[in-house]
């Protein structure tokens, strides 16, 4: 076993937030196996924000990759001051150059990759990355030979709480109704379902839940009255509280449905232009995915593109709002 119970892990991911956030289903079960290991991960200043409440990670460490460390030596001079915390094991979830340089860098007995990681011999044991994988399940084969999905533990600041519980309130949230949080947003255009969809959801909806939109400010649009927009209006951390509070996500595949994970909030992932078999579906109980698995043009990439390259963008158009809708319907049912 190359964890034993006192080690001194440092974990790197510095990738896209939802990948960010599922590194701590593996820190969650370093802790509950390892109760007395030390566990920091170091990942970007917005990837901090995302992994600030989970309470088996110890310390965060930023990379500032677009300021102080932005130039590679910058990079190598972080990583040699990250050596006086006199880390055990190293496992760099990510596999770019640059981590690759943060790793060579750092001194720890033990250095673990991928096996298709950028510069590979800088690490003193790679595992191999199986693509048909669940993301997670990836991060954990690290160290374990089995998957497990751990309950996460998560501090939610009182404050925070608060100003969540008014906000709503104050937007006509009724408790006495279950409630549907919706996240329309994506980096990538061909992973949007669309806000029209969307509305028309919310119009179906409103009658017998709560609806809430979540998201960044760039997610917005004209929402149809009695939605509760938070959209642009909540941390990371009082987002995880509105997931907390949800009865069920719906999303597109991006990283809400990873957020959703760490509340363990049931959710219903709508995939287009990527596809599970990638290993990002969700993983919270009583979730499922919705997709038109008959189109031979899909997944046309990992993550999809900016622009149908059919110009079509069946994959999302296809997917009907009363089909999202019963499928949310029939697991709230089952609560």
């Amino acid at each position: 076993m190359i964890v034993s119970p006192n080690s001194n892990i440092l974990i790197i991911n510095t990738a896209f937030l939802g990948d960010v956030a599922l590194t701590a289903l593996l820190t969650q079960r370093i802790r509950n196996e390892f109760v007395d290991s030390k566990i920091s991960v170091l990942t970007t200043p917005t990837g901090a924000n995302v992994l600030k409440p989970i309470v088996s990670i110890d310390n965060l460490f930023i990379l500032d990759k677009k300021g102080q460390h932005k130039s590679i030596s910058d990079t190598v001079g972080f990583a040699k001051e990250l050596s006086k915390y006199k880390f055990d094991i190293v496992i760099s979830l990510h596999k770019s150059y640059r981590t690759s340089q943060l790793v060579k860098h750092i001194n720890a007995s033990v250095k673990l990759g991928f096996d298709n990681a950028s510069n590979k011999r800088v690490y003193t044991q790679t595992v191999k990355y199986w693509s048909h994988q669940h993301e997670a399940e990836r991060y954990q084969s690290f160290i374990f030979d089995d998957f497990k999905s751990p309950k996460i533990e998560i501090n939610l600041e009182t404050e925070n709480q608060i100003y969540i519980e008014n906000m709503i309130m104050q937007s006509g949230f009724d408790e006495s109704k279950k409630t549907i949080t919706f996240a329309p947003g994506s980096v990538w255009e061909t992973k949007k379902w669309g806000n029209d969809k969307y509305s028309e959801l919310a119009k179906l909806a409103l009658s017998d839940y709560n609806v809430i939109a979540i998201g960044g400010k760039v997610d917005y649009f004209d929402l149809p009255n009695g939605v509760i927009n938070m959209m642009g209006k909540t941390s990371f951390e009082q987002t995880f509280h509105l997931l907390s509070i949800a009865d069920i996500l719906i999303t597109n595949d991006s990283a809400p449905t990873h957020f959703a994970t760490i509340t363990n909030t049931p959710t219903v992932t709508i995939f287009g232009a990527t596809h599970p078999m990638f290993g990002f579906s969700p993983l919270a109980n009583k979730s499922t995915v919705i997709q038109n698995d008959k189109l031979k043009c899909r997944p046309c990439r990992i993550h999809g593109e900016n622009k149908c390259p059919l110009g079509t963008h069946e994959c999302m158009t296809s997917i009907n709002v009363i089909d999202v809708f019963d499928k949310a319907k029939q697991i709230m049912s089952e609560q």
